[in-house]
């Protein structure tokens, strides 16, 4: 697939600064109700409109530029609001803006994967070249541009904990690397054939390499489920979930909701090129990237983020997963492997989220047992067991910014009234 096949547009807008409220969103229902009082859900009323301000003095310190942000308790929207930029290029940010979620899609291919091994489709330790037989004729780095052979097959634990030795994060679209191969591939299909010639960073199980395991995974539902990986998340997740708008291509519709990329690069913000978009999005593509393809609205995983605050069901009563395995999901897979920078910070890796370890590490106020996960363009989400609530944050800018993040949740705790 070419770049003439890049099916991308900008709608070029000087915009005015704009916010929204959606507060009272009965998640998977797709009404809105409003929350009359905040306090009932356990949050400060005036400190929630606080994280509106913030929200606007991102753009005002040039942090990111328009930005959105949804924060959930008890099952109902208790903040949901949009700051927006009067950046030339720049568009106002609704309810229906769909975003790239990049490796947030991560999350969503676990919870997939996890599905199967519900059914017995796959155990953790069984290795995947059992239905991917080319894996088993990878070649390891060794150091001196030699290779060697695998001395262990790569298992379906190592591709969700990322300790499968893939890494293809290597450049950008105009950077010669495994990824730019990737972004002009087919299928998934095409991608076990591309990946089959490169040598792994390292040998199975020896080091958390973060890269694209989970877009190996995606081929392995394919397999496992017999059917398209797209066709499995939607009946699997996406209907149940009432995530109607979340998919791997943008429909013309959607390219003209999509939210413009902004890139900051030597402290000044310009519009994204169309190529920056990196990932062509056609609707008559097969490469359903598990790892970092799918483009969402905040509302659609804001359901994905309440199936997970109630132990994996969704509004309809049907189990998406089960707690146990949502458990075993949240608990430490790497056991000591080397390679996860947060842990540092107090965080361990589990299968396909993070999970906050030690509070006191991380040093932010936030307590034990939160997870998530963040993509590419500055998004990211977490969901808080204890106080059964989720937040998440959308912006569009390249490079990421991590402040968004740390900011943000500091926000939400002050508002919480523990």
């Amino acid at each position: 697939m070419g770049h003439n096949m890049k099916l991308r547009c900008y709608f070029l807008f000087c915009l005015w600064v704009f916010g929204f409220n959606g507060v009272g969103v009965e998640l998977g229902q797709g009404t809105f109700r409003a929350v009359q009082d905040p306090a009932k859900f356990g949050f400060d009323p005036a400190k929630l409109n606080a994280i509106h301000e913030l929200q606007k003095k991102f753009i005002a310190d040039e942090v990111c530029l328009s930005n959105v942000a949804l924060l959930a308790s008890g099952g109902k929207v208790v903040y949901h609001r949009a700051a927006n930029s009067k950046f030339p290029g720049d568009r106002p940010i609704t309810e229906n803006t769909v975003f790239p979620i990049w490796s947030m899609s991560k999350p969503i291919t676990s919870v997939a994967a996890m599905i199967l091994h519900e059914r017995g489709a796959f155990k953790l330790d069984d290795s995947v070249s059992t239905i991917i037989p080319q894996l088993s004729k990878l070649r390891v780095k060794a150091g001196g541009g030699k290779t060697e052979p695998l001395k262990k097959q790569i298992t379906y634990r190592d591709l969700l904990r990322h300790s499968s030795g893939f890494a293809g994060y290597d450049g950008s679209f105009d950077q010669k690397g495994t990824w730019k191969e990737v972004i002009e591939l087919d299928s998934l299909v095409e991608l076990i054939d591309l990946l089959e010639v490169k040598p792994i960073e390292h040998q199975p199980g020896k080091k958390h390499t973060y890269g694209l395991s989970t877009a190996v995974m995606g081929r392995a539902i394919e397999i496992l489920s017999g059917q398209p990986f797209d066709k499995f998340l939607e009946r699997e997740i996406f209907k149940p979930l009432g995530m109607e708008h979340t998919r791997f291509y943008l429909t013309e519709q959607d390219r003209e909701r999509f939210q413009p990329l902004f890139v900051k690069l030597k402290g000044k913000f310009r519009p994204g090129t169309p190529v920056e978009d990196e990932l062509y999005y056609a609707p008559q593509s097969s490469l359903f990237l598990g790892g970092e393809g799918l483009v969402s609205t905040l509302g659609d995983y804001g359901r994905f983020c309440q199936m997970l605050v109630d132990r994996g069901k969704a509004p309809n009563g049907k189990q998406i997963i089960l707690p146990k395995t949502l458990d075993l999901m949240l608990s430490d897979q790497l056991e000591g492997i080397p390679g996860y920078g947060d842990t540092r910070k107090g965080y361990a890796f589990g299968l396909g989220f993070y999970f906050l370890e030690d509070t006191k590490k991380e040093g932010q106020n936030s307590p034990d047992g939160i997870f998530g996960w963040g993509g590419y363009h500055t998004t990211h989400f977490w969901i808080d067991p204890k106080n059964k609530l989720y937040a998440v944050f959308m912006a569009r800018l390249y490079p990421y910014n991590g402040k968004t993040q740390t900011e943000f949740r500091k926000a939400v705790y002050e508002a919480l009234k523990y």
